[in-house]
């Protein structure tokens, strides 16, 4: 394969900022990057640059590749604007967070990466101030969350709620389609995606699968609860109606309002929690110059999902089961390899999510009507495992039972020719009989029975469960050995009169297959 100098293109120089989208894949953080980077080149370094945002941000990476030195001036007094924002009291109008100061310049790297402009950003950061005030944040607990949805405007409002909470995807990871909610049902003990007609009547739908991110490398499934699916199948029937016909595989679900297919923004769905964590006064305003809240509106599902998830049980070894659950959550893995090895096992995933299902379920009544099902289902299949074993001992007793084996003997004296065949007809039953034990007794004709059809030798573990093969050959072994032993013993003296040294004659082929059994 060769390149001919005919066939040799050049790139064509694109515009800077097409290259900087170009650059990230998420529509959430497209949208904050451009917005800060908006901010920047148009308000903060509005006398540096001239013309619309598009071409200052062209002439910022131009002058960046013709004067290196300049750019990295022109960010180092960037960084001491803010900086000294920072060192103003908390409840001062322009005071700064430190925590954010670096999210002012991803933005500027980015646009500077991707139209290949090289920086020393080490340096830069040295100049970022030290970060001690850190806002303490928690998770949404599982009262607000409740809470929320008695605020919900529609299923969407409620769908939106539980899918956050019971998969913990990204606000990012929100724009689904329909082919990317996958139902996992149990039919019997098994799990599985995909049921057959026959399965369908005991099939029930126990979670879905999420694919998130599909279609890039960031690609990984999650779940939500089998809760958080019914109420996704009620919001199905309202997108019909608006829409005015059935979803297809790659529609979106989450739409804009009206009868149009458009997807709905990150932003609009972050405003519909916000009105219900409003509502349900779950928020109050920030005081004493505070920015944030402590509760990230989007991201404090997230922390509870990681939180419940992470407090539940597992059948797994510990370390197993956290690479599952960081896995289920997108992050890399504690093993390199693992988000490889995981790829073909969403069976084994969804059994660890299981686990963690009724926490993660967030109305009580849900959670409650759905224990008492199981219970129900359990007692029913309970119930028809007695009927089968009761069934099934009512066989046996008319094969094997009193009733049964006196026929057989009767049958056998009667068809008894010999006087010596009769003789047997009579004392066999007396050997069997004996036994008190009226399930020994059955078992003991059912393999006499079995064996005879199969012939084979008779099993004696399948009547008598203190039988033990291996101690009865031993013991075996250790009577022909005391024969022998004795029969030596008689022979080199004759005259013996010792009781326990006399035998009767002894089988020398019997005895020796005796002592060479294995």
């Amino acid at each position: 394969m060769k390149i001919t100098r005919d066939e040799f293109k050049r790139s064509e120089e694109k515009p800077a900022l097409e290259l900087f989208w170009q650059g990230i894949r998420a529509e959430e953080t497209r949208e904050k990057y451009t917005r800060t980077l908006r901010r920047i080149l148009c308000v903060i370094l509005e006398d540096l640059l001239e013309g619309t945002f598009e071409q200052r941000a062209d002439q910022l990476v131009k002058l960046a590749k013709q004067d290196p030195e300049w750019i990295m001036d022109l960010l180092l007094n960037l960084s001491k604007k803010l900086r000294e924002r920072t060192n103003l009291p908390s409840d001062h109008p322009d005071y700064f967070n430190p925590t954010s100061i670096d999210n002012y310049f991803k933005p500027i790297r980015k646009l500077l990466d991707m139209n290949d402009v090289i920086l020393s950003w080490k340096r830069l950061h040295t100049t970022f101030p030290e970060i001690d005030n850190i806002t303490q944040t928690r998770e949404w607990k599982l009262e607000e969350i409740q809470a929320m949805l008695k605020f919900a405007n529609g299923a969407m409002d409620r769908v939106i709620v539980l899918i956050a909470a019971s998969s913990g995807i990204r606000s990012g990871a929100f724009n689904l389609n329909w082919e990317d909610i996958i139902p996992i049902y149990k039919v019997g003990d098994k799990l599985k995606l995909e049921i057959v007609e026959s399965e369908i009547k005991n099939a029930k739908v126990v979670c879905a699968m999420i694919i998130v991110y599909r279609g890039t490398g960031s690609q990984y499934p999650s779940f939500i609860t089998a809760e958080g699916y019914d109420i996704l199948q009620d919001y199905r029937k309202e997108w019909t109606n608006q829409i005015g016909r059935e979803s297809k595989p790659n529609d979106p679900i989450f739409i804009q309002e009206g009868s149009s297919l458009k997807q709905a923004s990150i932003a609009s769905i972050k405003k519909r929690v916000e009105r219900m964590v409003e509502k349900a006064g779950l928020r109050n305003p920030l005081t004493g110059g505070r920015k944030r809240h402590e509760v990230p509106i989007m991201n404090g599902f997230r922390r509870f999902f990681n939180k419940t998830i992470k407090q539940e049980l597992s059948s797994d070894s510990p370390l197993a089961s956290l690479i599952k659950k960081e896995y289920m959550m997108g992050h890399t893995g504690l093993v390199k390899l693992d988000r490889n090895y995981f790829k073909t096992n969403v069976i084994e995933l969804a059994e660890e999510y299981l686990a963690a299902a009724p926490a993660l379920t967030i109305s009580d009544e849900y959670r409650l009507k759905t224990e008492n099902k199981n219970l129900r289902e359990e007692r029913n299949d309970l119930a028809n495992k007695n009927l089968i074993r009761s069934l099934e001992k009512r066989i046996e007793e008319l094969e094997y039972g009193e009733e049964a084996r006196g026929a057989e003997y009767r049958k056998g004296i009667m068809e008894a020719k010999t006087d010596f065949e009769k003789i047997v007809s009579l004392l066999f039953p007396l050997v069997i009989e004996v036994n008190d034990d009226e399930e020994y007794k059955r078992k003991y004709w059912k393999e006499l029975k079995e064996s005879s059809k199969e012939n084979r030798p008779i099993n004696r573990s399948a009547f008598d469960p203190t039988w033990n093969e291996a101690e009865e050959r031993k013991n075996r072994r250790e009577y022909a050995k005391k024969l022998l032993e004795s029969m030596m013993e008689q022979k080199r003296h004759p005259d013996n009169d010792k009781p326990w040294l006399k035998r009767p004659k002894v089988d020398m082929k019997r005895l020796m297959k005796e002592l060479t059994i294995q």
